[in-house]
């Protein structure tokens, strides 16, 4: 086991932690005017628009991240764990003041982290859990070693979707419990 691979997906998922960040800002706020000027529209369409910008742009920039390392030769497994341990830190950060998974879930009325409840962002980083090994895998195995294809590229990002319309029907299974 190389220290470096590790290490590489560690800086890596903060680095696309916090581009993904920038980009649901730049988001918000390119969106402003669109929100005032179709103003008949439910906020449910200007959520989901938000929710696809970035879910697209952390793919957008994990497949750049993956690519460097598929082409370092790096070990797949080994990024993977580096990554991973970022994302087992920033759930253990909500799980530190002794609150249940449960009470977290069901706290969609504080006001947490960037104007998002406290839910909305343990369930994204809990989603993360699951979603991506499976995208850097399907990008490991699928699309670096026959190149670079479009189709392929599209398939896999279907794929990751899927997967999360999955986990928001398990999440809301079990927050009607």
């Amino acid at each position: 086991m190389r220290i470096s691979s590790c290490l590489y997906g560690f800086v890596a998922h903060g680095a696309v932690f916090l581009f993904t960040g920038g980009c649901m800002l730049l988001a918000m706020a390119a969106s402003l005017p669109f929100v005032f000027l179709l103003d008949w529209l439910p906020d449910i369409v200007f959520t989901a628009g938000a929710i696809l910008t970035l879910l697209c742009s952390y793919a957008y920039v994990w497949f750049w991240a993956v690519r460097f390392a598929y082409n370092q030769k790096m070990r797949l497994f080994e990024v993977q764990l580096g990554s991973f341990v970022v994302l087992a830190l920033m759930i253990s950060l909500f799980l530190l003041d002794g609150s249940s998974m449960k009470d977290i879930m069901m706290n969609w009325d504080d006001t947490g982290c960037a104007f998002v409840p406290p839910a909305f962002t343990f369930l994204c980083l809990s989603y993360a859990l699951v979603l991506l090994p499976v995208y850097q895998s399907k990008l490991w195995r699928l699309i670096l070693p026959n190149g670079v294809r479009m189709k392929d590229l599209f398939h896999v990002f279907g794929n990751l979707m899927l997967i999360m319309v999955l986990l928001i029907g398990a999440t809301l299974l079990f927050l009607s419990l």
